[in-house]
C-alpha cells in the first residue's frame, strides 16, 4: 500500500470523527473532542508504523473495508448494523453534552480512564495479526 493513501485514510478517518463530533454540536470549542481526534491520531499513526513494515499484506486487507466480495449476508447485516451503531454513539455523544444532557459530564478520572480504554481498544487491534 502506497504511502498516500495511508495518508489519506489517516486523513479520511479523522476527518469523519470531526464531523460526527463538531457538526452536531455546532462548535469548534471543544477541548475534549480535541484530545480524543488528537489520541486517534496517534494511535492511527502507532500502528500503521508497527503493522506496515513487517506486514504490508494484513495492513492491506484490513484497509480494504467493511463489506467485501463474497463475504456472507449474515455477516455483512452484522457489520453494517455494527457500523451504524457505533456511527449513532459517536453521533449522540455531542448532541448530549451540547443539547440533551441526559448524562452527566463525567470527571476528569473517568474521561482518562476511558481514554485510556480506547487506547489500549487499539493496541490490541495493532497486536492481532
Amino acid at each position: 500500500m502506497s504511502i498516500p493513501k495511508v495518508i489519506a485514510g489517516v486523513v479520511f478517518n479523522v476527518a469523519f470523527y470531526a464531523l460526527l463530533l463538531f457538526v452536531p454540536a455546532g462548535t469548534l470549542r471543544w477541548g475534549r473532542a480535541w484530545v480524543f481526534l488528537a489520541v486517534t491520531v496517534a494511535v492511527m499513526v502507532v500502528a500503521i508504523l508497527t503493522i506496515l513494515p513487517d506486514n504490508s499484506g494484513l495492513f492491506s486487507e484490513r484497509a480494504r473495508g467493511i463489506i467485501q466480495k463474497g463475504q456472507p449476508l449474515w455477516d455483512r447485516v452484522l457489520v453494517i448494523l455494527l457500523v451504524v451503531s457505533f456511527v449513532g454513539q459517536i453521533l449522540f455523544i455531542p448532541l448530549d453534552v451540547f443539547r440533551f444532557h441526559l448524562v452527566p459530564k463525567p470527571g476528569g478520572l473517568v474521561s482518562f480512564l476511558g481514554l485510556a480504554l480506547y487506547v489500549a481498544g487499539w493496541w490490541i487491534m495493532t497486536l492481532v495479526r
